[in-house]
């Protein structure tokens, strides 16, 4: 296990291209940091200047408080592993994984001991005399993983390992993923532009835009305490719904409005709203903070269907409002139809207030 910490950390790519610009991060002792972000955004270029494979322009890089900047890959005793796996396909399984034990000039004795050990852990025991090209994708990762972890390395690299595999396959991998984290200890940074992937994984989500870092939290944290409207965009899915509204006081009273909507809201919110001077706002409402109300006099507003997307455990109501399309969940049962007319609420300690002009989370 070990500790990170990314000082001002930057790679400028020519003259004005900036890959990551000023990340700044500490990771603590075996914990599971997810770097999230649509393509572009970075995170695979700071997972790369950690691990060696990119040089820093500027700032630096901290492994239990040993300066590694320039220091070369193969001496920051780190791990990665590949989104396209990069095992050797002239090796068995077992010579894969004894490759860079070799390289350190281990005994054979403790190589073949290694070899088993985190061949089991990743479940490949069987197949150590085999070929990569007799092995599936999905064995051929966990090959990729065992060669990655019989170095026992300080700190645990994967860029976006899941990316090439089947959804259910996937969704299998990330659970093992992490039960292999928990059972190594290892301190670990994982790449991906899956927030599903993310919220499940990780101790903690780095979320990242155009070379920035937007907001670090735990899943609870970015998912609901969203730091501003990119973050509350991106993760969720469906994603945040957000309302551009105007804010008026009548009769003491909150009033959120605009073309199509119009609804007051309790003393909490105009509380939270009484060092806001601005005269609009962005309303964020998740998709599962709706319900659907049999009392109109319950409702905020009510509204026809447009599409019912049936998923099975619940169903995904999308909603036409002026020229904006919104989306609800809705438990499986009763079902709804398109045209049906609804009545529909939310609950107020879970909406999101943005300022109209920063995007940024409105709080107390």
């Amino acid at each position: 296990m070990a500790t990170l910490k990314l000082i001002n950390l930057s790679k400028r790519y020519g003259k004005s291209v900036w890959g990551a610009k000023n990340v700044n991060l500490e990771v603590n002792h075996g914990e599971f940091v997810v770097f999230l972000g649509p393509s572009g955004c970075g995170k695979t270029t700071t997972l790369r200047m950690i691990a060696g494979l990119e040089e820093v322009t500027e700032g630096m890089i901290l492994i239990d408080d040993k300066d590694v900047t320039f220091l070369e890959p193969r001496k920051r005793e780190v791990s990665m592993v590949f989104q396209s796996y990069a095992v050797w396909p002239h090796m068995t399984v077992y010579e894969n994984i004894a490759f860079p034990l070799k390289l350190k000039k281990e005994s054979k004795e403790k190589i073949d001991s290694i070899v088993n050990e985190v061949a089991e852990m990743v479940k490949i025991k069987e197949y150590l005399k085999r070929y990569p090209r007799q092995l599936s994708g999905g064995q051929r990762q966990r090959v990729a993983l065992a060669r990655a972890l019989a170095v026992k390395p300080k700190i645990f690299l994967m860029d976006e390992p899941l990316s090439n595999l089947d959804a259910k396959l996937r969704v299998k991998m990330r659970t093992e993923l992490k039960a292999i984290h928990n059972k190594t200890g290892a301190t670990t940074i994982f790449v991906t532009h899956d927030q599903s992937e993310a919220l499940s994984m990780a101790d903690r989500i780095v979320v990242m835009r155009n070379g920035h870092i937007e907001q670090v939290g735990n899943p609870d944290d970015v998912y609901f305490d969203s730091e501003n409207i990119f973050v509350a965009g991106f993760i969720g899915t469906p994603p945040t719904n957000f309302f551009k509204m105007e804010i008026k006081i009548e009769n003491g009273k909150t009033i959120f409005f605009n073309e199509n909507l119009k609804f007051t809201l309790s003393e909490k919110i105009k509380d939270l709203l009484k060092n806001y001077n601005k005269s609009k706002i962005i309303l964020g409402i998740r998709p599962e903070s709706f319900k659907i109300e049999e009392n109109k006099n319950k409702a905020h507003f009510t509204e026809k269907i447009l599409v019912v997307e049936p998923q099975g455990s619940h169903q995904i109501i999308a909603l036409e409002i002026g020229d904006q399309i919104i989306k609800i969940i809705a438990p499986a049962f009763p079902k709804y139809k398109a045209n049906e007319i609804i009545n529909i609420s939310f609950d107020e300690d879970r909406i999101m207030l943005f300022d109209i002009e920063t995007e940024k989370r409105i709080r107390r």
